[in-house]
């Protein structure tokens, strides 16, 4: 555990919070293309770094994200369940979406 908080130290919590905010943020924009509901706080000031989606087959389109190497968890009754952390890559966030399309689209 030493090693994370000596992690966490070196980057700051404000600067992990900040960065969280932006791709929480960023992930609900790409839903929202997308056409994917958002059951997640819109507000970043309620939000955590978490993002829940209401995707068709979630379940489904979990077990197929995992195949892919796309790690999303997914809860009954709420959806799949993104969580970007702060050595995410805003393209990480881009490609998790477009995944999800395809395999919504039956790709």
């Amino acid at each position: 555990a030493r090693s994370g908080y000596e992690i966490i130290n070196e980057i700051g919590v404000e600067a992990i919070r900040n960065k969280s905010v932006q791709q929480t943020q960023r992930l609900i924009e790409l839903a929202d293309e997308a056409g994917f509901p958002v059951r997640s706080v819109r507000d970043p000031n309620q939000r955590g770094g978490v993002v829940v989606l209401d995707v068709p087959n979630g379940k489904e389109v979990t077990q197929e994200l995992a195949r892919r190497e796309v790690l999303v968890d997914y809860r009954p009754q709420a959806g799949i369940r993104i969580a970007p952390h702060f050595y995410t890559t805003d393209e990480e966030l881009e490609h998790t979406i477009a995944e999800i399309r395809l395999i919504t689209a039956g790709n």
